[in-house]
Formats: C-alpha cells, structure tokens, sequence
C-alpha cells in the first residue's frame, strides 16, 4: 500500500502556476451545464474582504478525497514543504470545479465543495492522480490570500518594461525570476524554461515571438 505522500504526489501538478490540466471532454457540456458544485463553508472570518474573483491569484491549501470511499488522492501539505499553491482562479490552471468553487472566498474562509465528474475530470478520469472515471471529488480548501492575478492590466504593464504593449520573452523570463525569488521555493533549473516555452506556445497565437495585450489579456479588459 503506498505511503500517503508517495498518493499525494501524483497530482503534483495539480496547481502548478501557468499550466493547464484537465478540463471537461467534448460532449460533456450538456451534462456540466445540469451539475453544480455544492459548497459548504465551514469557517467565515468576521471580516470577509476582499472576495475572490476571476483572475485573481490565490493562495490556498486543500485536500481532495474521492466521494466513493473516501480516500485521499491529494494533500497540499506534503508538497512543497508544506507551502500553501498559488494559482490564478477562473482560468483553467485548476478543473473547472474548483474555479468555480473558490469564486467570491475570502482569506481566511474554510470551505468543503462536492464536484462531479463533469466539472472535474469527467469520463476519461485521471490515472496518473489514481482518479477513475466518472468520479465524484471532494475538497477542503482552506484560503489564505487574495491578489491581482497575473493577468490583470497592472500585471501586464509591469512585465512590459518597455511600454511597447507586448511582451517579450526577455521581459517574461525576467518576470519569472522575480516571481520564483519572491516564492523563495527551490526548483530545478530546467522548469524556468519549461515555463517560459509553455507560456509562449499557450498564448502568442499568432506565433511573432511576442505576446500582444489582446493575446495576453484573457479577461478582455478595454484598458489595453
């Protein structure tokens, strides 16, 4: 029987910041759209602000358990040195249940969510986090803070050192270091550039070298 750590690290990339992980298949719309995540707060501080939003970037610990029997497939804690995630809400870096979970948390707030297999991962399951299919989840999500995302109008004109409106990868690869300085977590040399590659095979559609504001800017702010 495997240890529970050796279980929590299958989804070891459940979070990481800038990747995208599973989201519901085609032809699972239709049953999404007649499923909802439940959601039970379980501690609300007496000053609930600021709630979170779309693009925000949070900090949270959970653990993820699988409704049938109650078995743990993920725990934050033993990641990472028991560092709580960082990832940007409503954008697909995390499934779509617990975008949709985490919307209008205030630091401090403890929820436990109900997320069905439409609004997770859905027919095709996830063997590598040892989630079968059609599987119902279960979160307890503890929330520690709420930030501007990365993606904000402020984020994006403090990337572009040179105030021509697009990024390059000097000035993302320059971003990345500030953000990994500021974690302070150790990390293998080679994920800089697996992330850096990532983001410009995600968002420079047009394929240039750069990314432009509008293929950036994923909320559609009119500011740019």
């Amino acid at each position: 029987r495997p240890h529970r750590s050796d279980m929590c690290r299958g989804l070891a990339l459940l979070l990481l910041p800038l990747a995208l992980l599973a989201a519901p298949t085609q032809g699972e719309g239709a049953a999404a759209a007649a499923e909802e995540v439940k959601i039970e707060v379980l501690h609300l501080p007496e000053v609930c602000s600021p709630k979170s939003k779309k693009g925000d970037l949070l900090n949270a610990h959970y653990d993820g358990f699988l409704a049938s029997d109650g078995s743990k497939f993920y725990c934050s804690r033993t990641q990472n040195e028991g560092h709580p995630k960082w990832f940007v809400l409503g954008v697909g870096q995390v499934i779509k249940g617990l975008d949709v979970a985490m919307m209008n948390m205030c630091p401090g707030e403890k929820r436990k969510v109900i997320i069905p297999p439409s609004l997770a991962y859905g027919q095709q399951g996830y063997a590598q986090g040892k989630i079968p299919a059609n599987a119902t989840l279960i979160f307890e999500i503890e929330l520690y803070a709420v930030r501007k995302g990365p993606r904000s109008v402020e984020a994006f004109n403090q990337i572009d050192k040179d105030s021509d409106k697009k990024l390059s990868q000097l000035e993302i690869s320059q971003y990345l270091n500030e953000e990994f300085a500021r974690d302070g977590k150790k990390r293998h040399p080679s994920v800089h550039g697996e992330i850096l590659a990532d983001i410009f095979k995600k968002n420079d559609h047009d394929g240039d070298g750069f990314i432009s504001a509008k293929e950036y800017n994923v909320y559609q702010h009119d500011e740019l």
